[in-house]
C-alpha cells in the first residue's frame, strides 16, 4: 500500500505542475469537439510539437481538422484499421491484451506479491532448441513450450509476416532456435539467454526484431482503433466506457547494444521487416553509423569472434529514436515521439545523468514495455555500471507531464506497477555473476522468466601445446575475502616459486588478470618490490604497448602483466611467452586456449600440432598455472567442462593437473 500511495503522490505532484491538466476530465460523455479530443489521444500519434515531426503524423491531423464531426464515420475507422492490418482480432492480440490490458487489482496484487517475495514456481527442463531451461513462474504453468515451426498471420502482424516471407528461400519457416524463442516472446516472458554465438547471432537478432515490430504495431493499431471508436461516439453524442490504452510517454521499446555496427545491423533488419515504404533521415543514419570499406582498418587475420564484434563502426556512444507511421519509418525521432529507442549504455547514461546534475532526463523511460539487451558479454567489457544505472531509471513516475492524457493511461502505470509488466530479453555468449544479479534483481515480470544455458565441453579441448596445466584452488571464507586470499597466495607462493625454482626460470612469464582492480594491485606490488616487468592494460597508450611487447619478447622484462579487457579489444599475439600464470580465470572461455596457444608460437611461429609437439619435448620449457576459487564456478565450467567442474570445486585436494 505504501508503494501505491507513493506513486499517487508523485502523480499528484506532476499534475499540479501544469494548470492545464487540472481541468476536469469527462470520462463517460465525450466532448463534441472531435479534433481536440483526437489530438489529446495518443498526441495525434505525435509526441513532439515541432513542425518537422508533425509532417509524418499517423492520424493525418490536417484531414481531421478540415472534417466535420459527423464526417468522421465508421468508414474512416475501417480505412485506418485496414491499412494497419487490424480488421480482425488475432492470437497475437489476445496475448497482448492478456499481458498489457486491464488487470484485476486483487489478482495483480497477488502476482506482484509472489514476485516481491521471490516465491517463484521453478521448473528445470531441457528444451530441444533452447537447451537447459530454468523457468520461474508466478503460477503452475510450467509446461514445456510447444514448437512453432513457421509463421502465420494469426501470430504476427500481416505486414511483418509478408516481409519475413521475402527474407530468404525458407519463407515463413523458422529455424529451430527461432521457433523456441518465438513462443516465449509472444507469452511476454523475461529471458536470459546465455548460449549466443557468432553463428546464431543474426537469427536471434532477426527474431527479436520481429517481436519488437509486432509489439509496436499491435499497440499502435490498438490506439488507432480506440481513437476511431471515440471519434464515432463523439459524432453520435454517445457514451462509451472508460478507455485506458496508453502509458505516460510514447516510447515502448528500448534496445541496448554495444557499438554502432550492431545498431546499424539491427536498423537494417527493422527496415526490411517493417515493410515501410520510405525512411526519413536514412542517408544521415548510414553516414553516421556505417563506414566506407576503404576506411575499414581491422586486421582480417584476427579471430572470427573479434571480426564479428569490431568490424565496422565501433563508436560506443550513440542513441537514436525510431518512429513508425503507416508507411514511414522515421530515424532520429525525438525520444518523446519515438516508438523505439536504440542506444548504447554510455549514450543513454549521458542523457539520464546522475543525481545532482542540473540537466538530466529519463522520463522517456517511464513507459518502456519491452527491453532488449544484446551482446551482454561485450557490455561487460565496457562499463556494466551504465546498464544497472539504466535499470534503476526504468518505469518510474515521470517528473513532467509531456502532454500526457492521463484519462487514457493504464491503471497499472498510475499505480507504479509498470516494472511488473515489462518484458526483458537478455542475450549473451555466456553467464556471469553480473548477469545473474541482473536476473534476480531487476526482472519482475509477472508472466514469468527463463534462464537458459547449456552444458560446456570446455575450451581446454582447444589447447594445442601439450603442456601441463596446474589448477590451484584458493580457499577463502567468503566472497569478500576471496580477493585478499588470492593476492596472498600469489605473492607468497606463486611468485617465490617462479624466482627460486631451478626448473622454471622466471623470464618470459605472462600474468593474465581479468579484473582491472587486481591489475592495479599487482602492478603496485611489482613496482614496490622492484620486479623486472612490463604491464599492458586497456588504458595503456599505443606507443607504450609497442615498447612493452618488444621488451618482453626480447627478454628485457621478465614479467608481463596483461588484462582480459585489453585482450578483448586488441587481441594481441604476444611473442616470447614461455610461462603463463592465470591470476584468475577469463570470462571469455576461448581466451584461455588462445593464450595457451601462444606457447606454440614462441619458437618458430607455428601453431600446428606437430610443431607444437616438437617444441614441447622438454616438459620444463613451458608451464601454466591457474588460480581459482569456489566462487569461480561459472568461469571454471566454461574452461574445464561441465562434467569436471564440480569435482574440482569439491574435492579434498586443492591442486589438479590437466594436460
Amino acid at each position: 500500500m505504501e508503494v501505491k500511495r507513493s506513486s499517487y503522490n508523485k502523480l499528484i505532484e506532476l499534475l499540479q505542475k501544469d494548470a492545464k491538466i487540472q481541468k476536469p476530465i469527462k470520462r463517460r460523455k465525450l466532448a463534441k469537439d472531435t479534433y481536440s479530443v483526437d489530438k489529446s489521444l495518443f498526441q495525434q500519434e505525435e509526441y513532439s510539437a515541432n513542425k518537422e515531426t508533425a509532417k509524418t503524423s499517423i492520424v493525418h491531423t490536417e484531414e481531421v481538422k478540415k472534417a466535420k464531426p459527423e464526417e468522421i464515420s465508421l468508414k474512416t475507422e475501417n480505412n485506418k484499421l485496414s491499412n494497419s492490418d487490424s480488421e480482425e482480432e488475432e492470437d497475437y492480440q489476445d496475448n497482448y491484451e492478456q499481458h498489457y490490458g486491464d488487470h484485476d487489482p486483487n489478482s495483480l496484487k497477488n502476482l506482484i506479491s509472489i514476485v516481491e517475495t521471490k516465491a517463484w514456481n521453478v521448473t528445470n527442463y531441457e528444451d530441444p532448441s533452447l537447451k537447459l531451461v530454468s523457468k520461474s513462474m508466478t503460477n503452475d504453468d510450467c509446461k514445456e513450450s510447444p514448437i512453432i515451426t513457421h509463421l502465420n498471420p494469426s501470430k504476427i502482424k500481416k505486414r511483418i509476416f509478408e516481409s519475413w516471407t521475402k527474407l530468404d528461400e525458407n519463407g515463413e519457416y523458422l529455424t529451430e532456435l527461432q521457433s523456441g524463442f518465438l513462443h516465449q516472446f509472444l507469452q511476454y516472458r523475461d529471458i536470459l539467454y546465455t548460449n549466443r554465438n557468432i553463428k546464431d547471432a543474426r537469427e536471434i537478432r532477426h527474431i527479436y526484431a520481429l517481436h519488437v515490430l509486432n509489439h509496436v504495431f499491435i499497440g499502435r493499431d490498438h490506439i488507432i482503433k480506440n481513437n476511431a471508436k471515440i471519434a464515432r461516439a463523439q459524432a453520435t453524442n454517445k457514451e462509451i466506457n472508460e478507455i485506458r490504452d496508453q502509458g505516460f510517454t510514447r516510447p515502448k521499446v528500448l534496445i541496448l547494444l554495444p557499438f554502432k555496427n550492431s545498431a546499424l545491423d539491427l536498423v537494417k533488419i527493422l527496415i526490411t521487416l517493417s515493410g515501410s515504404q520510405q525512411q526519413e533521415n536514412r542517408k544521415r543514419f548510414f553516414e553516421e553509423f556505417d563506414i566506407p570499406k576503404e576506411e575499414e582498418t581491422i586486421n582480417p587475420n584476427k579471430p572470427a569472434d573479434f571480426l564479428a564484434t569490431f568490424q565496422g563502426n565501433i563508436d560506443d556512444s550513440f542513441r537514436i529514436g525510431i518512429k513508425f507511421t503507416r508507411k514511414t519509418m522515421k530515424l532520429y525521432a525525438d525520444f518523446y515521439s519515438a516508438d523505439i529507442i536504440i542506444a548504447s549504455p554510455l549514450g543513454l547514461r549521458i542523457i539520464i545523468g546522475a543525481e545532482g546534475d542540473k540537466k538530466r532526463d529519463f522520463d522517456f523511460l517511464s513507459s518502456i514495455e519491452l527491453l532488449i539487451i544484446d551482446q551482454c558479454d561485450t557490455l561487460l567489457m565496457q562499463n556494466w555500471d551504465h546498464v544497472e544505472h539504466i535499470f534503476d531509471h526504468l518505469n518510474l513516475i515521470p517528473k513532467e507531464h509531456h502532454d500526457c492524457d492521463f484519462a487514457r493511461v493504464k491503471n497499472w502505470y498510475l499505480d507504479g506497477n509498470a516494472k511488473y509488466l515489462r518484458q526483458t530479453l537478455l542475450f549473451a555468449d555466456y553467464l556471469t555473476p553480473e548477469m545473474n544479479a541482473l536476473y534476480n534483481t531487476y526482472l519482475f515480470n509477472i508472466a514469468g522468466k527463463l534462464k537458459i544455458k547449456h552444458l560446456h565441453q570446455g575450451s581446454i579441448l582447444d589447447v594445442i601445446p601439450q603442456v601441463q596445466q596446474i589448477f590451484i584452488r584458493i580457499e577463502s571464507s567468503s566472497l569478500l575475502d576471496a580477493g585478499d586470499a588470492r593476492f596472498k597466495y600469489f605473492t607468497e607462493k606463486t611468485l617465490p616459486s617462479l624466482r627460486k625454482s631451478a626448473i622454471i626460470n622466471q623470464a618470459h612469464t605472462m600474468i593474465f588478470i581479468s579484473s582491472y582492480f587486481d591489475f592495479v594491485r599487482l602492478r603496485n606490488y611489482f613496482e614496490d618490490n622492484a620486479y623486472s616487468f612490463a604491464s599492458l592494460c586497456e588504458y595503456t597508450p599505443s606507443p607504450d604497448v609497442k615498447r612493452a611487447r618488444a621488451h618482453f619478447s626480447n627478454g628485457k622484462r621478465d614479467f608481463l602483466l596483461y588484462t582480459e579487457r585489453l585482450h578483448f579489444f586488441r587481441r594481441y599475439q604476444i611473442r616470447g611467452v614461455r610461462h603463463i600464470v592465470f591470476y584468475d580465470l577469463p570470462d571469455h572461455p576461448h581466451f584461455y586456449s588462445e593464450l595457451l596457444n601462444l606457447l606454440s608460437t614462441t619458437m618458430g611461429g607455428s601453431t600446428s600440432k606437430s610443431m607444437a609437439s616438437d617444441m614441447l619435448t622438454d616438459d620444463n620449457l613451458f608451464s601454466c598455472q591457474i588460480l581459482f576459487s569456489k566462487y569461480d564456478h561459472l568461469k571454471l565450467e566454461r574452461i574445464v567442462g561441465s562434467n569436471r567442474v564440480n569435482r574440482m570445486l569439491n574435492a579434498n585436494k586443492n591442486i589438479f593437473i590437466l594436460s
